[in-house]
């Protein structure tokens, strides 16, 4: 009859699983650049990625709101000429829904935002083709963490510029729903860059947040699941009585 029990408790409603480690950028509870449960990728001479408190920078020393809870937040800094990327892996079942949620800031110390077609190579000319801007992705599972191409990109979730004055903005609350992206399941990588071959350019994200919900069984599943305890137990009482 345990095994009856332990068969039935498979239909029970599915539970809500976070996909993000680490997403307040607070378990090592001081400021670093190995950031736990996140990788780093950096191109060009005047950018740093990291998990930091306060707000002041550690890099060009700009000014930032700081964290938006806790003391840490992750920071892309970049002063001018570069590219960086923090991202993390991260697997799932199938999926009937999956929501992202974070706070993030951009402070742009460039007069204007400027989304050229090299994507993130910060190195093209920067006279003739302006490159400053920020995104946000989900990417496939093993590619390149600067890629900007269609095979690699499944869902784009931001791309532009600051969300408000040159400096010290606010934090924004943003949420997405990512259930088609995830819904077969499979590895995946949650992508924030920054590219800047103008001027200086801040990219802050706290409270990053994925949570999936797992594939509900169609009615045939369950069917057919309930079916088989059935036999299950006429077995058993056959055998008892």
């Amino acid at each position: 009859m345990a095994g009856l029990l332990s068969s039935t408790a498979m239909l029970s409603p599915a539970q809500a699983a976070e996909l993000i480690q680490n997403g307040g950028f607070e378990s090592q509870g001081v400021d670093a650049y190995d950031i736990t449960g996140w990788q780093v990728a950096e191109q060009g001479v005047a950018g740093s990625v990291l998990a930091q408190s306060g707000t002041v920078t550690e890099f060009t020393a700009s000014t930032t709101v700081g964290a938006y809870a806790g003391n840490y937040y992750g920071l892309l800094d970049n002063y001018g000429l570069a590219s960086n990327v923090l991202y993390q892996s991260f697997s799932t079942a199938a999926v009937s829904q999956a929501t992202l949620s974070f706070q993030m800031f951009i402070n742009n110390q460039n007069a204007s935002t400027d989304i050229d077609a090299a994507g993130l190579d910060y190195s093209v000319d920067a006279t003739d083709h302006p490159n400053q801007h920020v995104r946000v992705d989900v990417l496939k599972a093993g590619a390149d963490p600067f890629s900007v191409n269609s095979a690699d990109v499944l869902q784009t979730l931001y791309l532009g510029g600051a969300n408000g004055n040159l400096t010290a903005n606010n934090y924004i609350n943003y949420q997405f729903d990512l259930s088609s992206s995830l819904a077969s399941g499979g590895s995946f990588v949650l992508r924030f860059a920054t590219v800047a071959n103008q001027n200086a350019l801040q990219l802050g994200i706290d409270n990053v947040s994925l949570q999936s919900v797992s594939a509900v069984p169609e009615a045939d599943t369950n069917a057919l699941m309930l079916a088989g305890l059935g036999i299950i137990a006429a077995v058993i009482r056959r055998r008892y009585s």
